[in-house]
């Protein structure tokens, strides 16, 4: 074995080479040592290198890596893992060769670590570099030597990912030490050495666990890895095997729901928590489905817009060639039709469509959909919404595969809504839970801060009023039918709780002394809330804006931008935020509009905990308005509807508690108003 027995190229480019197969492949199988530096490096790329690394790793072989502090979250835990596994003399789990890992690109970057195949360091701009300050090391550079002292020196534009791999047009030049050339290979080796051990100027390099200490690692997505190497974004990406687009690998629970699903007949609902990536996971069933079938409609629903124009992003990454259907009909609908058509008679074999609930339901799309005569497929964004009574007698039989989507996908007070959704979808057929996803670190965890909020003399009056109203009308609820009277007292009482008056003097008792360090915030409020809270945190010299209905789309993904950047310290929004609406970067919410509905604090709750790069927690304080604390200790009618209402509302802050960070401390905090009303079990306590 001798790196002498190639037959190598001085250049291996895109147009005439496979950067895999020609050079890495073959220069593994006959090297020991692997030195690299890159600025971009990841598990999926290393897995392209599968076939070369089993002969190198029989060989004894051992990688030195420097890159960059960007990289994919899933790849940090992973190198963590094996370094753990390394110092406790190998976790049992790993105990095995290499074709038992070199399956899973994780596993096979732990297992890698662990046996002592591959070490890593961090390489990051120096502070001496003042006149650069913002550099990155982007450096890409490699040497392969085998035991005979012979090496291979190569550079060029390629990083260890699957993009500079094997999708982007790169190029590499390469120099051997048998040649010629020995005196530039010599120092390729030497400038290695240097950078390994530290020696290089204008850079630190750190080893791994201690650059995690430092917190100087930055996590990354499949998809910001990818956009940080090419200022390009490809309209549609080429496919893998099987089904989907190159250099993505679904997670393990995505991969399960997408097995479920077809085990199902590719029919049911999937319950996933918010920030899970439900949009990622149906797009990959929908390839999946593309490809066995061969020929499928497509259709997508959603309940608002900026939804749709969410998922249209997406199913061009899927190869999906998607038909925008909303707002003005005369924009879509000769489209769609001809498609269609086309599709019928066999000339096409893919048509996708995404569209917004409304229009989907709406008869001229409802007339269109009925023509199908082909294999056809329903996905549907936040499946709830279609659970309403006008919306579920528009879901037809013409699509033979259907998809429901939603962390709730429980109708609140609608039996009938749910079993129909149930009925025409099926069951539900995979659930990641929050608390699963804050547990394998998909969700970041949080702190839950109740407060309560005593009604005035006034507001207390009328929801006295309301809820003696209610209590007569209060057997539909149990029997799982919503009268509209019953409906609107229900409405009517939580707009009450939701503008209580003595939330504004909470929130700004809360917010004193934390105005200069208050960052990333969102507030929560209920319709006709908004001007008082906004004008009450201007005046307290917070950068704050309203996010709602008003702003045009490209006005709110302005506000976001300054939202994540810094430059707004606070959103004030009612809905928007509650559905399909990314931010990442928040780090505290106050909730002033809250509501027993589970949809809705779910659906809040997971949006403020998806993760971003430095947010280690959440903190998520409540408001929750409720009558005096000295209000009624003797049984009545009314009180006893009323312990059933605050019941239902202590099963929702018991929610919040249980996995949030603080929950003894949550739980003390309402403990008097369930010991009021002989509420302690809901919170545990027998």
């Amino acid at each position: 074995m001798s790196l002498r027995e190639l037959s190598l190229q001085y250049e291996y480019r895109s147009d005439g080479a496979n950067l895999v197969k020609d050079f890495y492949t073959p220069c593994l199988r006959n090297a020991t040592q692997y030195w690299r530096a890159v600025a971009y490096f990841t598990s999926n790329g290393l897995a392209l290198n599968v076939k070369g690394l089993s002969t190198f790793i029989r060989h004894g072989g051992h990688i030195n890596l420097v890159t960059g502090p960007k990289l994919m979250s899933d790849d940090i835990e992973a190198i963590r893992r094996g370094y753990e596994s390394k110092e406790q003399n190998l976790d049992p789990s790993l105990d095995c060769n290499f074709e038992k890992v070199s399956h899973d690109k994780l596993i096979l970057l732990t297992w890698l670590i662990a046996h002592g195949h591959l070490e890593i360091k961090i390489a990051c701009p120096s502070d001496s570099n003042i006149t650069y300050p913002h550099a990155i090391y982007h450096e890409k550079t490699g040497v392969f030597l085998d035991d005979n002292n012979n090496a291979i020196a190569f550079s060029g534009s390629s990083n260890e990912t699957v993009g500079g791999l094997l999708n982007n047009f790169e190029s590499i030049d390469v120099h051997w030490s048998w040649d010629d050339n020995q005196e530039r290979v010599q120092q390729k080796v030497d400038n290695f050495k240097r950078l390994w051990y530290n020696n290089t100027d204008k850079l630190e390099v750190i080893d791994f666990l201690n650059a995690v200490a430092d917190e100087l690692l930055i996590h990354q997505t499949i998809y910001e890895t990818e956009q940080a190497e090419t200022t390009d974004k490809p309209e549609i990406i080429e496919w893998t095997a099987p089904f989907l687009p190159k250099g993505m690998v679904p997670r393990k629970y995505q991969s399960e729901a997408i097995d479920a699903w077809f085990q199902n007949g590719c029919r049911g609902l999937w319950e996933m928590a918010t920030g899970t990536g439900k949009t990622i996971t149906a797009l990959s069933a929908l390839a999946r489905l593309r490809e066995e079938k061969e020929h499928l409609f497509v259709v997508i629903a959603c309940p608002y817009q900026h939804l749709v124009d969410q998922w249209y992003e997406e199913a061009v990454r899927f190869g999906f060639e998607p038909i925008l259907a909303y707002k003005n009909s005369a924009t879509w609908v000769n489209r769609l039709n001809t498609a269609s058509v086309r599709y019928n008679y066999g000339v096409r074999d893919t048509v996708c469509t995404i569209t917004t609930q409304t229009t989907f339901i709406a008869e001229t799309m409802q007339k269109l959909l009925s023509k199908l005569k082909r294999d056809a497929v329903l996905v549907a964004d936040e499946v709830h919404h279609l659970g309403a009574e006008r919306s579920r007698k528009r879901l037809t039989d013409v699509f033979t595969y259907r998809l429901g989507l939603s962390a709730t996908p429980n109708r609140w007070f609608d039996e009938l809504g749910t079993t129909a959704l149930k009925t025409y979808f099926g069951d539900t057929v995979y659930e990641f839970s929050l608390d699963k996803a804050i547990k394998t670190g998909y969700l970041c965890p949080y702190y839950y801060h109740p407060h309560l909020v005593e009604l005035t003399d006034d507001e207390f009056e009328a929801y006295e009023s309301l809820t003696e109203r209610i209590s007569k009308l209060y057997h539909q609820v149990e029997s799982g039918e919503l009268s509209e009277a019953l409906e609107r007292l229900l409405i009517k009482r939580a707009t009450l709780l939701n503008r209580a008056e003595n939330k504004l003097k909470k929130l700004a008792e809360l917010l004193t002394d934390k105005v200069d360090s208050l960052h990333h915030t969102l507030f929560y409020c209920a319709l006709g809330r908004i001007d008082p809270v906004l004008e009450l945190l201007t005046n307290l010299g917070l950068r704050v804006a309203k996010f709602t209905a008003e702003e045009s789309a490209a006005e709110r993904q302005e506000l976001l931008k300054m939202f994540a950047s810094g430059h707004l310290q606070a959103l004030v929004a009612m809905r928007c935020l509650d559905e399909g609406v990314d931010v990442p970067s928040t780090r505290t919410a106050y909730i002033l509009a809250s509501s027993s509905n589970p949809k809705e604090f779910i659906q809040r709750r997971g949006r403020i905990l998806r993760q971003s790069s430095g947010k280690e927690y959440a903190e998520i304080h409540d408001l929750i308005a409720v009558p005096p604390m000295d209000y009624r200790q003797y049984p009545t009618a009314t009180f006893r509807t009323e312990r059933k209402i605050v019941g239902r509302e202590l099963e929702r802050f018991n929610e919040f508690a249980g996995m949030a960070l603080n929950k003894f401390e949550a739980r003390d905090k309402i403990w008097q108003l369930a010991k009021k009303y002989n509420l302690l079990s809901t919170l545990g306590v027998s």
